[in-house]
């Protein structure tokens, strides 16, 4: 027996699921489901005309024109599929402690500070999946924003703590945006958040009558530090990130010089003062004259220093972002293969599958058993067993992909199908 047990999020019970899980489950099953349309429709996706000669499709040659077809097809689905992709680190990185949130835009710090566990669940369900009492509070704000467009800037993520915030602005990759991305977080985000910091008599809050500035608001909910980092996750080949091979992929020089830029900017503010810098980290704490018990501290930090400065625990990052699941690579290479038995013989694996299913309780039941235990793998032993003990000549060997075996491919399907469903 040569059947694998794969590790399918979607075969799970999504109210069993965690924060973290739920955000990869919904596009997980919509792709799931996707595919399965694709083994068992042969209209799923058409090429017009245009696309057919642009691809080649008219002229390769017949042996593999199916396959190049089916290839093309469901690639073509998955690509232009970006649902759930959007800020997932983001969310996921939020999903991990309560106080942490994502989006934060200074127009809506007041908020932010007041019902954290609302704009987190906003950030990372969107404001759609709020109800409707929740909704109204953010509505009924008592918090108004006086500042201009030009004022406006959102940071990545952002966790509370008792007497301090953190903010990180994040890049996936060293490489991410180029060396102009690094810049930007420096010379723009950094320096507009140093601009309104220090400029005490710039008035953007209103809350009834009293009017605040940003180092006010920090003062009026408590803040006694504040800090401020850009995050790099990964290297290039996809470790996490060090200072060191930020250095030797050639984009640690743009940090410097942002981190000069901004050092200058401070100089030349009459009511700030450096009380820290470390020129090799990257590191600058100021205070602002008149606010000394507040402290501001710009910093970077690479791979499994981020959870460290956003959390203030010890996390790997690899740990926390990387969730190995089988879903999407199974069920798009299955699908592959599958539409292409679908467009030459109009007929596949997946389709005799579930014609069975129709006409026979005894497999409907022990499907059912398998989708009820969240993928059990015994009952799934016994499901193909049954299947090939009784309808064995259905299964026509030139269904089954060159390099896999039937019960092995057969349970590739059979979990596909079911995790679509469950």
């Amino acid at each position: 027996m040569r059947i694998k047990k794969r590790n399918l999020l979607c075969i799970k019970r999504r109210e069993g699921l965690d924060l973290g899980h739920m955000l990869l489950y919904n596009p997980y099953k919509n792709m799931l489901q996707n595919f399965v349309e694709l083994m068992i429709n042969p209209k799923a996706i058409e090429f017009d005309p245009v696309s057919k000669v642009f691809s080649g499709l008219e002229s390769v040659s017949e042996d593999v024109k199916h396959y190049y077809e089916a290839l093309l097809g469901v690639t073509s689905y998955y690509q232009a599929s970006k649902g759930g992709r959007g800020k997932y680190i983001e969310k996921k990185l939020s999903s991990i402690i309560e106080t942490c949130s994502l989006d934060i835009k200074l127009s809506e710090l007041p908020i932010w500070l007041t019902y954290p566990l609302l704009h987190r669940k906003k950030g990372i369900f969107t404001l759609q999946e709020l109800s409707s009492e929740e909704k109204s509070i953010l509505r009924r704000t008592e918090w108004d924003w006086l500042g201009s467009k030009e004022d406006e800037e959102t940071i990545d993520l952002g966790n509370i703590f008792k007497e301090g915030v953190v903010f990180v602005e994040l890049k996936n990759r060293v490489d991410s945006g180029g060396t102009a991305a690094r810049r930007e977080i420096w010379n723009k985000k950094f320096k507009t958040f140093l601009t309104l910091i220090s400029n005490t008599q710039k008035k953007l809050y209103r809350k009834n009558s009293y009017t605040f500035s940003l180092i006010e608001l920090f003062k009026y909910f408590g803040i006694k530090y504040i800090e401020l980092y850009i995050g790099i996750l990964f290297d290039i080949e996809g470790r996490p990130a060090t200072r060191q091979s930020d250095k030797e992929w050639g984009f640690y020089s743009s940090s410097e010089e942002g981190y000069r830029d901004l050092k200058s900017s401070i100089n030349s503010l009459l009511n700030v003062q450096i009380i820290n810098e470390n020129p090799s980290s990257l590191t600058l704490e100021i205070y602002i004259k008149g606010f000394e018990d507040i402290s501001i501290k710009f910093d970077s930090v690479y791979g499994n220093e981020i959870p460290k400065a956003l959390f203030k625990k010890e996390y790997s990052i690899s740990d926390l972002l990387i969730l190995r699941y089988d879903d999407i690579w199974l069920g798009q290479l299955t699908a592959i293969s599958e539409r292409a038995s679908l467009l030459k013989f109009q007929e596949n694996i997946a389709l005799i599958i579930k014609s069975i299913l129709k006409s026979d309780s005894i497999a409907r039941k022990l499907y059912d058993e398998f989708i009820v235990s969240e993928g059990s793998e015994d009952l799934l032993i016994k499901l193909v067993n049954y299947l090939l003990e009784k309808y064995s000549e259905s299964f026509k060997p030139n269904y089954i992909p060159h390099g896999k075996q039937k019960d092995e491919y057969i349970a590739d399907i059979i979990q596909i199908l079911a995790s679509a469903e469950a």
